[in-house]
């Protein structure tokens, strides 16, 4: 499908705008700074509540570093939220691409072709049909 996503916070501020991508049958990225788990769960549910996910084959999480858990998340940890999330959208979820707000990251192609093999052992991305500068 095609690749398109981004920060997590600006893409569900989106949600009921013009400005909204009307991307079905794509692979979905986001990622998110400073976030907790019990509001990055609030924002996956809306994208999910809105139909947005159902339409997409994958969701592919980024980097979600700087959210620390509190006394009042009771263990809630991103582990947690994500193993809940996989029971509830019903479309596979991918973790472990390094992107977002982290040194070390790989730049994703919006529009590219995304071709998505998961497995236990992990995953391939394959992007073609993007432009490019050579």
């Amino acid at each position: 499908g095609t690749l398109w996503g981004g920060n997590l916070a600006v893409l569900t501020s989106l949600i009921g705008t013009p400005y909204m991508p009307p991307v079905q049958g794509g692979v979905l990225f986001v990622e998110d700074v400073n976030e907790q788990p019990f509001r990055i769960e609030r924002m996956l549910y809306q994208l999910y509540l809105s139909g947005i996910l159902g339409q997409q084959q994958a969701l592919v999480l980024g980097d979600f570093s700087g959210g620390k858990l509190y006394d009042y998340d009771n263990g809630y940890d991103l582990q947690a939220m994500l193993e809940h999330m996989r029971s509830v959208i019903g479309i596979p979820i991918v973790t472990g691409l390094q992107f977002g707000h982290v040194p070390d990251m790989v730049t994703l192609p919006v529009g590219a072709d995304a071709h998505l093999i998961a497995d236990a052992r992990g995953f391939r991305l394959t992007l073609s049909n993007y432009p490019f500068l050579g």
